[in-house]
C-alpha cells in the first residue's frame, strides 16, 4: 500500500510534470499541480491537513490521466496517492446519491440491463429533429447511444469460429471482457472483435462478468470495487485454464484489470488471498489490439487480402493523396499508452487499411476524467476536451480512432461543442470494416 509520507518526500519539486498536467493546463493553480498534490498528501500524513470541502475539491479535480507519473524522473505514483486519498474522502463525506445509485446498478447486472433498456426506449424523447431529419440534443451535452439489448445479453457462452482452423494457428480460443460502455452504448466494438476473431479462426467464450469497477475506484467507493473484483476473479477462475487469453477492447478496463485490481485489493483484509488468485489470471489478460498484433497473423491477413482497400492507399507511385474517407488520426488513451505502454500495435494494424495522420499531441488527455468529473465538474471536462478537438480538426482526417469508449464519449462531445465534423470509430470497428469491404 502506498505510503503518503514517503511519496511526498520523494518529490524534489523539479516541475517537469507541471507543463503536461491536465488540470494545471486548465486553471494554472500550483495547489492542483502534481507536486502541489504531493505537498497536500504529505501534510495530510503528518496531520497538518484535514479533509474539508476545499481540500476535497482539490483532490477530486485531478483527471487521473497519469501523465505526471510518466514524465516524472522518478515515476512517482501520484495517481495512486490521490486514489487512496479519495477512499478516505468517501469514508468521511460519503458518496452523492446519484453516484451511489449508479454504483449499485454496477453491482446488479440484471437490474442495470432493465434500466439501460428503458433509457434506450425513452432516449428519442431527449432529442429534437432538424428540418433535414437529423437529430440534435436539446442540451449542449451530446446524448450518447443506448441499446435495448446489451452485448452480453445478445452474445453469451461459446461461439465457434465459422472459419476452418488454420494449421499455423497457435491460439484456438479466447474469452472477451467487454466493459460497460461497449456493452451498453457501443455494441459495435464487441461485434467487430467477434468478426475479427472469426476471420482468424479463433473460437470465443463470452463468460459471465461484472463491471471492472473503474468508475467506483476512481470515485473512492472501495467497497463496491472490491465486491466487483472478487466476483470477477471467481468467474474467471472457472474458465481461465480453457482459454488462451482474456481480450479487453477498452483501455480503461484493461488498465483496471491488469494494474488497478491489485492496487484496490491491497485495501482489503482478504486482499492477500485474492491477490494470489489474481496472479494466476493476470498473465492471460490482454488489451485486444496488443494481443491480436503479437499473437495472431491479423496484420498479414489484412495485408494479403487488402484488395481494393489497399489500392486506395498505395498512392506513392502516382503521387496521389489517399482518399479523404480513409484518412484517420489516432488518439492515445491515457490508460493505454501511459499505463499499459500500448500505442504502436493499434496503429500498425490500422495502417493496413487506412492512412494515419498524426495529430500534434496524440497522447494529450482528452479530459474524460471519470464519473465525478463528468457529473460534478463538467465545465473542466469541456476545457480539457477543447484543445484535443482542435488538434483532431487540424489533421483534416475524416475519422478519429482510439481503443477506449470513455475517450469516445469525451471526444465526440468535444468535437460537437466546436462543430468539428470528424467521426469517431474504435480501431476494431475499422479493422472489421476492412474485412467487410473485402467481401463486397
Amino acid at each position: 500500500m502506498i505510503d503518503f509520507t514517503t511519496i511526498s518526500n520523494a518529490c524534489v519539486k523539479c516541475g517537469k510534470c507541471i507543463p503536461y498536467c491536465t488540470i494545471y493546463r486548465i486553471h494554472r493553480e500550483e495547489v492542483t499541480s502534481p507536486r502541489g498534490y504531493l505537498d497536500l498528501v504529505g501534510a495530510y500524513a503528518r496531520g497538518d491537513l484535514t479533509i474539508d470541502n476545499l481540500t476535497k475539491d482539490f483532490f477530486e479535480s485531478c483527471f487521473l490521466c497519469t501523465t505526471c507519473v510518466e514524465v516524472c524522473p522518478s515515476h512517482l505514483g501520484i495517481d495512486e496517492a490521490i486514489e487512496k486519498i479519495r477512499i478516505d474522502i468517501a469514508k468521511q463525506y460519503g458518496i452523492k446519491w446519484y453516484k451511489k445509485l449508479y454504483f449499485f446498478l454496477l453491482k446488479h447486472r440484471k437490474l442495470m440491463d432493465i434500466v439501460f433498456s428503458m433509457v434506450a426506449f425513452i432516449a428519442p424523447c431527449a432529442f429534437k429533429t432538424t428540418s433535414n431529419g437529423s437529430k440534435i440534443p436539446l442540451s449542449k451535452r451530446v446524448v450518447f447511444p443506448f441499446r435495448r439489448q446489451s452485448f452480453l445479453a445478445k452474445y453469451k457462452g461459446e461461439i465457434a469460429s465459422s472459419v476452418p482452423k488454420r494449421q499455423n494457428l497457435t491460439h484456438n480460443k479466447v474469452a472477451i471482457f467487454i466493459g460497460c460502455l461497449a456493452n451498453y452504448n457501443y455494441m459495435g466494438v464487441g461485434e467487430s472483435l467477434l468478426v475479427i476473431l472469426d476471420r482468424l479462426g479463433i473460437d470465443v467464450l463470452i463468460p459471465k462478468q461484472e463491471c471492472c469497477g473503474a468508475p467506483a475506484f476512481f470515485t473512492g467507493d472501495i467497497a463496491t470495487v472490491l465486491t466487483l473484483i472478487k466476483r470477477n476473479i471467481e468467474y474467471f477462475e472457472h474458465f481461465i485454464d480453457k482459454v488462451d487469453a482474456i481480450l479487453i477492447p477498452e483501455a480503461t478496463c484493461a488498465a483496471m484489470l491488469m494494474k488497478d485490481w491489485a492496487n484496490a485489493l491491497r485495501n482489503d483484509k482478504d486482499g492477500d488471498i485474492y491477490l494470489k488468485r489474481l496472479a494466476k489470471i493476470t498473465p492471460k489478460m490482454a488489451m485486444a489490439s496488443h494481443w491480436l498484433y503479437h499473437h495472431t497473423d491479423l496484420e498479414i491477413l489484412l495485408d494479403s487480402s487488402g484488395g481494393a482497400t489497399r489500392s486506395t492507399l498505395d498512392c506513392s507511385s502516382q503521387n496521389l493523396a489517399p482518399s479523404k474517407e480513409r484518412t484517420i488520426t489516432y488518439h492515445d488513451p491515457c490508460h493505454a499508452k501511459k499505463v499499459l505502454k500500448i500505442y504502436k500495435e493499434p496503429r500498425a494494424l490500422l495502417r493496413k487499411g487506412y492512412h494515419i495522420v498524426e495529430m500534434s499531441e496524440a497522447d494529450r488527455c482528452c479530459g474524460f476524467g471519470g464519473v465525478s468529473m463528468q457529473s460534478d465538474r463538467y465545465h473542466l471536462t469541456l476545457k480539457a476536451g477543447a484543445p484535443k478537438a482542435q488538434m483532431i480538426g487540424a489533421t483534416n482526417a475524416s475519422i478519429v480512432s482510439a481503443e477506449c469508449s470513455a475517450c469516445r464519449m469525451q471526444i465526440t462531445n468535444a468535437l460537437a461543442q466546436d462543430n468539428i465534423q470528424v467521426q469517431f470509430a474504435h480501431p476494431l470497428e475499422l479493422i472489421a470494416k476492412s474485412f467487410q469491404e473485402q467481401n463486397q
